[in-house]
């Protein structure tokens, strides 16, 4: 009951300035995402996408992580992301070229980035949905999200995120699963699944 009383409380807090707002209670933690895009010129060739994020494990362990990408992207979808990062591990910055394209049914996003830093740091970020129409109110919600970071010695860290369920109304909400793995030998954390409710404001 308190994480539906703790998602609607954020809902209220953040419709104005969020777009999207997703809480998961999980096997291992408790994950919460906060999205939001603008575009700034009428050919939307120009845009920012902020996200954050946090992880709560137990009761005093929270990790957060807030980013801000800027995109310039062309007709064809191609185009080059800015983003600056801050979370509870660090802060930077980071360039690179993406991909970007939506439909009523399915949107792509991909972004190959190396960090504006003197140690090599490159990763990449993708997130892709397929919402097909299930008639007037109903449609199916899929996401799968892809992060990996890699520096000098290898692979460094990578997560999976996989929801899949169904859209009422635009709140979205089904069974959801993380999967993330460290090190050169990817080695795993433990899995986190869960129950995600998602609200899309618009």
């Amino acid at each position: 009951m308190k994480y539906v009383f703790g998602f609607l409380l954020v809902c209220g807090l953040l419709r104005v300035v969020g777009q999207s707002v997703e809480l998961m209670p999980g096997s291992e933690y408790t994950f919460v995402d906060v999205q939001w895009l603008s575009r700034f010129d009428q050919s939307e060739n120009w845009s920012f996408f902020s996200r954050t994020r946090a992880t709560t494990v137990g009761e005093y362990e929270t990790n957060l992580f807030t980013g801000g990408y800027l995109n310039y992207t062309t007709p064809k979808g191609i185009g080059a992301s800015l983003v600056g990062r801050i979370a509870t591990t660090g802060s930077g910055a980071d360039v690179g070229i993406h991909y970007f394209k939506a439909h009523e049914s399915w949107m792509l996003f991909a972004l190959a980035s190396i960090e504006l830093s003197d140690d090599l740091s490159y990763g990449w970020f993708s997130i892709f949905r397929y919402t097909p129409s299930l008639g007037e109110k109903w449609r199916l919600y899929n996401s799968l999200e892809l992060f990996s970071n890699f520096n000098e010695a290898g692979h460094y860290y990578s997560v999976q995120r996989l929801r899949v369920g169904v859209d009422y109304k635009r709140y979205q909400f089904g069974p959801g699963i993380d999967l993330s793995a460290f090190g050169e030998g990817y080695e795993s954390n433990p899995t986190n699944f869960g129950f995600f409710i998602r609200k899309q404001f618009r």
